[in-house]
């Protein structure tokens, strides 16, 4: 199984336990994690990040990215998005296109369309380098892909943008995480592997779905998404592809880790 974690929870363990970036890498590194996941905004020098990186036979598995594709078309920062994933020799970028702010249908079919056009520019920007576009579920009541049906919306339009599937914010827009799949699984190319917890005593953050309901963080299958029979479903039909940990605002990020690679070593 390879496994990735998103090094925004390398960062933040290191914050709350006292230790060195380098020593949570090392550590991750043993615990079966292959990979990291990266913010575009975080990234000041590639090189460093390799110098960092490389020494414990660390890769990059995707870099994500915010727009505000609906209002600005400008792409400068999309070519910079993609020159880190080349120097990084990561093969994917995901985009988050940005967020819907029309007030009429109009208006909001509109940007939706502006982010059809910037993405598929995008996507022809990347495809020379070898490097895969992907959209996520995100959850927020804005997103233009907060659902199944919202992602193959793009999808369907542009023929060389793939899936990278948050088993953790279907629950957001209270859409049933298997059907979600199901309508989905055929461009799936990165899995981020999100839990979440109803209840929490630890004082975490949360956010409320659509529904009412509040979403704590919780290490992988540790929570109430069927993670399990998502996993159990794409090993079946060959993939091997990335399983990347998620939990942001964890108050231990460094214990969340460990149990969540555990989780998944144990059940891949």
């Amino acid at each position: 199984m390879n496994i990735s974690v998103f090094f925004n929870h390398i960062k933040e363990a290191a914050r709350q336990s006292g230790q060195s970036v380098e020593e949570i890498v090392s550590q991750v590194k043993q615990w079966g994690i292959d990979q990291v996941e990266l913010d575009r905004d975080d990234i000041t020098s590639s090189e460093e990040l390799l110098a960092l990186l490389s020494p414990h036979h660390i890769g990059v598995s995707s870099i994500y990215g915010f727009y505000s594709f609906g209002t600005d078309p400008d792409l400068s920062v999309a070519k910079i998005h993609i020159q880190h994933a080349v120097q990084l020799n990561c093969p994917r970028i995901m985009i988050i296109p940005g967020f819907l702010t029309g007030t009429s249908d109009e208006a909001v079919a509109e940007e939706r369309e502006n982010m059809l056009a910037a993405m598929r520019e995008v996507c022809a920007l990347a495809k020379p380098h070898g490097i895969t576009v992907t959209i996520e579920d995100f959850d927020d009541r804005t997103s233009p892909i907060a659902t199944a049906g919202q992602m193959l919306w793009f999808a369907e339009r542009l023929p060389d943008l793939r899936i990278t599937f948050d088993t953790g914010n279907f629950i957001y827009s209270e859409q049933p995480l298997l059907e979600a799949y199901d309508l989905l699984k055929d461009k799936i190319v990165h899995i981020h592997c999100k839990d979440r917890r109803l209840t929490s005593d630890a004082g975490e953050s949360f956010i409320v779905t659509i529904g009412g309901r509040r979403l704590y963080p919780s290490p992988v299958g540790a929570g109430c998404i069927e993670i399990k029979a998502i996993l159990d479903r794409q090993l079946q039909a060959g993939y091997e592809g990335m399983f990347v940990i998620e939990h942001f605002d964890a108050l231990d990020q460094l214990d969340y880790m460990k149990k969540s690679a555990e989780w998944l070593r144990n059940n891949g």
